[in-house]
């Protein structure tokens, strides 16, 4: 992979990545709690709640791989320190935009307006995991980088077969 590719440069962490991608999951969990407490149908309720155990499941992944990493590769490397300015950059990339804590439902007017904010977070994620992917200095986490953006890719084709039967 060419050394260019990565935007972030060499202030990037595969551990601050992934306590990033922990935070967004769990984040992705609380929306899909809520949109299904909100949801109506049992097909809204079923797709909210599939969304939010695969949140759970992708976030128990993460904290799996953030500890493995943690203990096993990364005691006493200087190289994989975490920056609290990478830390900033990489947080402010992704909380405002995936998932976002501000994000409340009665700003919401319809079930329509969940689907298109879920899609469009799923689509945020999707840009997110593929830039962590190519940024990954171990190769354990581009594959479950990549992996994860395979699985948030088929979120945005179910969000967009519901909200297209929606309309």
């Amino acid at each position: 992979m060419e050394k260019n590719a990565c935007n972030i440069g060499n202030l990037f962490s595969d551990l601050e990545a992934l306590r990033i991608a922990i935070d967004m999951e769990a984040r992705g969990r609380d929306f899909y709690k809520k949109a299904y407490e909100q949801a109506e149908t049992k097909a809204h309720k079923d797709l909210f709640m599939f969304l939010m155990n695969e949140e759970i499941h992708h976030h128990d992944q993460f904290t799996h791989l953030y500890n493995k990493i943690k203990e096993n590769k990364l005691a006493g490397s200087d190289d994989y320190l975490f920056d609290q300015e990478t830390s900033r950059y990489l947080t402010v990339l992704a909380e405002p935009h995936i998932f976002p804590k501000d994000k409340v439902f009665p700003e919401f007017k319809s079930m329509a307006d969940i689907l298109k904010a879920a899609l469009q977070d799923e689509k945020d994620s999707i840009l997110f995991y593929d830039a962590l992917a190519k940024c990954a200095k171990f190769e354990e986490a581009r594959q479950v980088f990549n992996l994860l953006k395979a699985e948030e890719q088929t979120h945005v084709i179910k969000l967009r077969e519901m909200l297209d039967g929606w309309a």
